[in-house]
């Protein structure tokens, strides 16, 4: 069978992306499927373009500014609807001429029915998708009802949400990645959908630091003895990062670094008072008033931080007279502990990558990990899963006793060699059994069934 993966960008390091090529690995091979990529950008992957598709092309970022703006009048919500309505008729032509040139037998979707991020692009598919009948796995990750950016501008607006995000059509099947969207997907709309929960590839071999990624603490000017933590993530305000900058600030104090110096690192290094402890984020930059204000946060309390995505992308390359470009998991290698203190999350991408790293979590316990995650039987240094309050530039903070507790416990996870080889040990096998590829492909071969 001849499968379409639809998402506005692919190739990239967001958790979308990372997830669609699991799934595209599934398709083929564990069932022998083809699989061609269809996106509005394609990064580093190979697909089938239509740029229409884009997040960042100009007429539907302007739709999109005007369908969550303040309220529209009736001439401007009339305009509003022509524009829409002119872009995705323009946009079918090229999904059909798509359709015939590849024999697509089956589309899989990713937020494109669950978010209103291109609101054309959505509805020229769903158009298509209903004239074809072509069977069709919706995948949504995130939905609108979960983020407070979307107020409608307007009753077209409102309609569309609510008719087409998602829609309800006999040969669309529903996948979403936690027990709680399922649940509001059923209340909100009355349609059914199976759990599908983000996986990563706990059988492959471990990431380890090689001649290609050597120079990777110089790249991003550290020390081989300064100690790195790893925020993986995207920068978006709901990663709560913040919490870990108050986390570190709080190791940097004379008491925590006296602790610190007192005896030897899991690996034998000994920490001086000339070795940092650095927050390093090496992903895409999606919201400069955020870093913004991590950085003013982080100079406020004397922290160490690298924003260095411009050294990282999906895969490796080292081209002649080009910077070297590393992929994501080269920095696993060479970090010392992973953040998570992510506020919201529909499952966890950079969790699961931890866990496969092998490496200790400080995490904040946001719902899905509450409901879905945790009761797995994961162990990391908790931030807790209240938000104590917000700051006057909306930066969140824990308890100071909370946060007392996760340098206690992070301390001990840096220092003692056991302890934390029996905890990184014991999440690597429970990822193993509950959340690697093989796991996905059980949940692939009902969806292909129900199709």
């Amino acid at each position: 069978m001849k499968i379409a993966m639809v998402h506005f960008r692919v190739g990239e390091l967001d958790g979308v992306s990372l997830e669609m090529d699991k799934w595209r690995r599934v398709l083929e091979n564990t069932f022998k499927h083809e699989v061609i990529y269809l996106a509005g950008a394609l990064g580093s992957s190979n697909g089938y373009l239509i740029p229409e598709f884009s997040l960042d092309y100009g007429p539907a970022l302007d739709i999109r500014d005007r369908a969550f703006s303040s309220s529209l009048n009736t001439e401007e919500e009339t305009a509003l609807k022509n524009d829409i309505r002119n872009l995705s008729d323009s946009i079918k032509p090229k999904i059909f001429k798509f359709i015939e040139e590849h024999n697509i037998q089956c589309f899989i979707p990713n937020n494109m029915f669950s978010l209103p991020l291109n609101i054309p692009a959505s509805l020229a598919l769903l158009e298509v998708l209903q004239e074809t009948n072509i069977p069709t796995i919706s995948h949504n990750h995130d939905f609108t009802w979960e983020r407070t950016s979307y107020k409608p501008s307007c009753d077209l607006i409102s309609g569309y949400l609510e008719s087409f995000f998602p829609p309800q059509l006999p040969n669309i099947k529903h996948a979403v990645i936690n027990s709680i969207a399922q649940g509001v997907l059923k209340d909100r709309k009355d349609i059914d959908s199976l759990v599908v929960p983000n996986v990563f590839y706990f059988q492959e071999p471990d990431w380890m630091k090689d001649d290609f990624n050597s120079d990777i603490r110089a790249k991003i000017n550290v020390s081989e003895k300064d100690i790195l933590i790893l925020q993986a993530t995207r920068l978006v305000d709901r990663k709560g990062i913040e919490l870990v900058i108050d986390l570190i600030s709080k190791l940097n104090t004379k008491e925590f670094r006296r602790k610190l110096s007192s005896k030897p690192l899991y690996d034998g290094r000994l920490v001086t008072s000339d070795d940092k402890i650095v927050l390093v984020m090496p992903n895409l930059i999606e919201d400069l008033s955020y870093k913004e204000r991590l950085e003013k946060k982080c100079i406020s309390l004397n922290v160490e931080y690298r924003f260095c995505n411009d050294f990282f992308a999906h895969q490796r390359s080292a081209e002649d007279n080009k910077e070297k470009i590393y992929n994501l998991w080269d920095i696993y290698s060479h970090s010392d502990i992973v953040s998570y203190p992510s506020l919201v999350e529909g499952w966890g991408n950079q969790f699961l990558e931890a866990v496969k790293a092998k490496l200790p979590i400080i995490l904040y316990e946001y719902d899905v990990y509450k409901k879905d995650i945790g009761p797995l039987g994961f162990t990391t240094i908790s931030l807790g899963s209240e938000i104590q309050s917000r700051d006057e530039v909306g930066l969140v903070t824990v308890t100071d006793e909370r946060i007392e507790q996760a340098a206690i416990e992070t301390i001990q996870i840096l220092q003692e060699k056991s302890l934390r080889e029996k905890v990184v040990s014991k999440n690597f096998e429970i990822g193993l059994k509950e959340l690697s590829i093989r796991a996905l492909s059980r949940y692939i071969k009902k969806l292909l069934t129900s199709i």
